[in-house]
């Protein structure tokens, strides 16, 4: 009887994880190492702060500086390299440690065209850029793309609007 009760709530566990982790699945691979980086001394964020940064973009382009968890989170869904300075002298060099989480959904675009940070915008490939939608919601741009289809572009911010 014991034998058998424990074979069920090991049964029962092991449901339980795989209803909670297949929720979880990840788009991207997750990196496996911290590489040093090179950024502008001036683009590197302030100590205890993350920065995602984005080959596509210029550095007057990228997004700002946010808690690291947050970085992480959203470089995990949307791509781009989570940057943190390796010391003061960072300031200096501009030398960080990041993790590169893949490409972004900016290829074509140009920086201007982009939403501001914590929006999104739907971006339809067969518009010209003058004719896009506005920036939204995220919500708002997500909902636009499921009906029409198209991508949402998706600048991160200090919060999700």
């Amino acid at each position: 009887m014991t034998h058998r009760f424990h074979n069920q709530q090991s049964w029962l566990v092991l449901a339980a994880l795989t209803a909670i982790l297949g929720g979880c699945a990840i788009d991207r691979p997750r990196p496996t190492q911290q590489t040093e980086f090179q950024v502008p001394p001036e683009s590197v964020p302030q100590l205890g702060l993350c920065r995602i940064w984005y080959a596509d973009l210029p550095p007057e382009w990228q997004p700002p500086a946010m808690p690291c968890a947050r970085a992480h989170t959203l470089a995990e869904k949307h791509g781009g390299r989570v940057i943190k300075a390796i010391s003061p002298k960072s300031f200096q060099d501009g030398r960080t440690l990041s993790m590169d989480y893949g490409p972004s959904e900016f290829a074509g675009i140009a920086p201007e065209q982009l939403p501001p940070p914590g929006y999104c915008r739907p971006w339809y490939e067969r518009l010209p850029a003058e004719q896009q939608p506005a920036p939204m919601t995220c919500a708002r741009a997500e909902q636009l793309v499921k009906k029409n289809g198209g991508r949402v572009l998706y600048m991160p911010g200090l919060e999700l609007k």
